[in-house]
């Protein structure tokens, strides 16, 4: 898990069907060491992550990936230049078990990367 580690959620809020979500991201944690030592930026593999535990805690749910498309990164994520950036989550549908969202990071006009990414629900934690 990346949350309240790599990365902490500073505000959410739901609006016209969008969620949109604050975070900081921690320029200490190890994987910024190591990805890369003299200039570290944030890994895609760790902002699918972030949208993954942002959607889970908002459903009350467990998710395991089934698919990502029309992933593009159009500029690195430096947490030393940009420590807090917007997820947003543009679209979400979620229909029996599957999940499939749009979402977009940015911070003011710059957009980071945006991706569209399909869930199956592992367990509900509403029903526990």
């Amino acid at each position: 898990m990346l949350l309240n580690k790599f990365f902490h959620i500073m505000d959410k809020k739901m609006e016209s069907g969008a969620l949109t979500v604050q975070v900081r991201l921690n320029p200490d944690h190890e994987i910024y060491k190591a990805h890369f030592p003299a200039r570290p930026i944030t890994p895609g593999v760790c902002q699918i992550q972030m949208i993954t535990e942002i959607l889970a805690l908002h459903l009350h749910c467990e998710l395991c990936l089934t698919s990502a498309k029309n992933v593009k990164y159009m500029t690195v994520i430096s947490p030393v230049e940009v420590t807090e950036l917007t997820v947003k989550f543009l679209k979400m549908e979620c229909e029996g078990d599957a999940c499939k969202v749009s979402v977009v990071f940015f911070k003011e006009e710059q957009v980071f990367s945006k991706m569209s990414v399909i869930y199956h629900v592992v367990r509900n934690h509403s029903n526990i």
